[in-house]
């Protein structure tokens, strides 16, 4: 992917820095693609619409149960911006739904549990899917999104469609990219800021911004990558 500009929030941004792409090699700790929610393989996605609505009336139907066995309930609702063909709402949530309920993800802390609902008036969140220029311009307030990135905004994230659809080039996986972003996002969403590297070879905390740069530690979607242990 492209190269990408250092990006200073703490409040939004799923990445920043630059840096080149190292080797993937699979901490063991970080499970095999078949464990992770969505397909692995990029997907060949139509263009984003040229005119970017900023409107989100796409949003997905039904809901789940409670993921989780303790901690404050968090609902959130999936959303698609309109114009956009490549995802529906439900397809959408169809990734984004087991990646919240995953043991390694923020529920295995027992502070949180989340729920799915289709209703965005009744949820605390809402994930959208977006273009990178809705991105950029709802994003703005906090940061400079640069068209490549995904933020969270107060009780918003916004997830950006290019960055959904083919990931970067340092995860070779685009499975484990997605779960990532959503983790790292939704962390920001709970009140957690950036962390760096905590050394070379090590695993990355899920709150370090990935999409750019691994900075020397190894790709990690998870904030409880063992299902127990909290890595940040």
């Amino acid at each position: 992917m492209r190269a990408v500009l250092a990006l200073l929030s703490c409040l939004a941004l799923a990445a920043c820095g630059t840096t080149s792409a190292p080797t993937f090699t699979a901490p063991s700790v970080v499970p095999a693609p078949s464990a992770v929610a969505s397909p692995s393989a990029p997907l060949v996605v139509a263009p984003p619409p040229a005119s970017p609505s900023g409107i989100f009336n796409q949003t997905a139907s039904g809901g789940t149960g409670i993921a989780g066995t303790a901690g404050s309930l968090k609902r959130y609702c999936v959303q698609v911006e309109d114009g956009i063909t490549a995802f529906t709402a439900d397809e959408f949530a169809a990734v984004v739904d087991p990646i919240l309920a995953n043991h390694r993800s923020w529920i295995a802390g027992k502070k949180y549990m989340f729920q799915r609902v289709p209703d965005c008036g009744g949820a605390h969140l809402r994930i959208r899917l977006a273009v990178p220029p809705t991105v950029d311009r709802f994003c703005a307030p906090a940061a400079d999104t640069q068209g490549k990135y995904s933020c969270r905004i107060g009780t918003d994230v916004f997830i950006n469609l290019d960055r959904w659809a083919s990931g970067v080039p340092h995860f070779p996986d685009l499975s484990v990219y997605r779960n990532m972003v959503i983790n790292h996002e939704v962390g920001h969403f709970l009140g957690h800021g950036h962390r760096p590297c905590s050394g070379k070879g090590k695993l990355a905390p899920v709150m370090q911004r990935q999409s750019a740069s691994l900075d020397g530690c190894q790709l990690n979607p998870y904030p409880y990558p063992d299902g127990s242990r909290y890595l940040g």
